[in-house]
């Protein structure tokens, strides 16, 4: 129940119109997505990070800092490895005042089929754990329901690549 007002609402998957964007963004940028992410800190790290997570029942949320032109918050994402997808509040979006007028606007689909309007946003940074993804595309949806201790869904676009183990009685994910 905890967070189920979120995965009836954005968990499913994105249209093919989303998909275009997302090629027609990526022109150009030369790096796929697994090289795109730097381990924060000094590069000879070898991994075996852990990272603190909030654990109930069998949603894992994710502490992560997502910056913004100057500005930095820190939120916590669910873990959801069925969105394709990285999506935040319209709260979040206020918070780095992102100008969501000027974001483009892109089609949703939802669980049970249903398409909803979102904004796509690219950050100056999304730091997951110790790795740090610089110019990550995001998408903006507001949220409708009851009030949720998350501010959105942690999906494969940034999951990709990484490889982590979740540690659910220590509550802990560890980075490789």
């Amino acid at each position: 129940m905890l967070v189920m007002v979120w995965i009836l609402v954005i968990a499913s998957s994105i249209t093919q119109t989303i998909s275009e964007a997302d090629a027609q963004g990526a022109k150009g940028a030369g790096a796929s997505q697994t090289e795109q992410w730097r381990r924060a800190g000094s590069e000879g790290q070898t991994g075996g990070e852990a990272t603190t997570v909030d654990v109930r029942g069998n949603a894992v949320l994710v502490p992560v800092t997502i910056e913004h032109q100057g500005v930095a918050a820190d939120v916590l994402l669910l873990l959801d490895t069925g969105s394709s997808r990285t999506v935040v509040s319209t709260d979040i979006a206020r918070r780095l005042n992102i100008n969501l007028a000027e974001a483009r606007k892109v089609p949703m689909q939802v669980v049970g089929g249903g398409i909803i309007e979102a904004r796509l946003v690219r950050l100056a940074a999304i730091t997951v754990g110790p790795h740090t993804k610089k110019n990550a595309d995001i998408l903006v949806i507001q949220h409708a329901g009851l009030p949720v201790p998350l501010d959105g869904l942690l999906g494969m676009d940034l999951l990709r690549g990484l490889k982590y183990s979740i540690d659910f009685q220590k509550q802990l994910i560890t980075w490789e």
